[in-house]
């Protein structure tokens, strides 16, 4: 994306709020979505899988924080800080773009979601990548920030796997 693009994606949505609306409202609930379902499938997998459970929750909690810190290390500006204007969606502060975290985190769910549920895994990465469109479109990341979130989040969710068929 460039500013011209990016300048007439918010045209387009100052002309046409409701649709605004409808992208910020989903920009929400996904997030809320991976939010609530990530402690179910640790209640299934507990459950369900006993010995699984410490590698469904310490792996992706170390890709995170890991992840996390590669972002603050290389601080890559936002379109927005970029191209000097207001991003379509608020956010506090700057910097820290690459890779999307919440992308990585509705892929590496969704990823997981695959052995315990593969129709909620599927549901939870097409969410994935309705959510990458709408971090990309409202001006909050560059496209290769949410490629490499999506990336990331499904490596860590294979590794993940992997481990806990161990």
């Amino acid at each position: 994306m460039n500013i011209k693009l990016y300048k007439k994606t918010i045209r387009f949505f100052q002309l046409h709020p409701t649709i605004f609306s409808i992208v910020a409202l989903l920009n929400q609930y996904i997030t809320l979505i991976g939010f609530l379902i990530y402690p179910l499938l640790l209640l299934i997998v507990a459950l369900q899988f006993g010995k699984s459970f410490f590698a469904y929750l310490f792996i992706p909690a170390f890709c995170y924080i890991a992840m996390s810190r590669f972002r603050q290390i290389i601080n890559r500006k936002r379109p927005y800080e970029y191209y000097g204007y207001q991003p379509l969606i608020p956010r506090n502060g700057g910097g820290e773009s690459f890779p999307s975290r919440h992308v990585f985190s509705i892929f590496l769910i969704g990823t997981l979601w695959y052995v315990v549920f593969w129709p909620v895994a599927v549901f939870v990465l097409l969410l994935g990548v309705i959510l990458a469109v709408i971090r990309v479109i409202t001006g909050i990341h560059f496209p290769s920030d949410v490629i490499c979130g999506a990336a990331l989040g499904i490596l860590c969710g294979v590794l993940t796997l992997f481990v806990s068929s161990l």
